[in-house]
């Protein structure tokens, strides 16, 4: 799994660029509140997305067979968050509610493609390769 989590770094790399982008972008669209919410909302999307590789990855170090329930669980515990944030961000700053939301969608995708753009350049053997030679 290691080598599968090599992907780590660019994610965040391009999520740090997104949320620089969206803090420019939430601005122009919302002021100085979209300025914090935007990047907010991309930060949450790239910590979601990170601790979903670390709970998966933690999880297959004890039984592979339980990275799917452990990938299903984060999953929603995610939802539940971010919903949790949304809720939190519309009834304390009602203003930074679109910003923050976008912020969330804007980084979702750009993490997502990111890791595909990643996954579809690296060389991960679909076998378990032997150590011994």
């Amino acid at each position: 799994m290691r080598t599968a989590r090599g992907f780590l770094k660019p994610c965040f790399a391009v999520a740090g660029i997104a949320a620089a982008v969206a803090a420019v972008a939430g601005w122009l669209a919302a002021g100085g509140v979209g300025a914090w919410a935007a990047p907010a909302g991309v930060a949450l999307a790239a910590l979601g997305f990170a601790g979903s590789v670390q709970a998966v990855a933690a999880v297959e170090r004890i039984d592979l067979r339980l990275t799917l329930l452990m990938a299903l669980i984060t999953y929603a515990l995610k939802l539940v968050v971010a919903l949790i944030a949304l809720w939190t961000v519309r009834s304390t700053v009602p203003d930074a509610l679109l910003p923050f939301a976008w912020g969330i969608v804007g980084g979702a995708v750009v993490w997502l493609a990111t890791q595909a753009v990643w996954a579809y350049k690296a060389k991960i053997p679909y076998i378990e390769l032997d150590q011994r030679s």
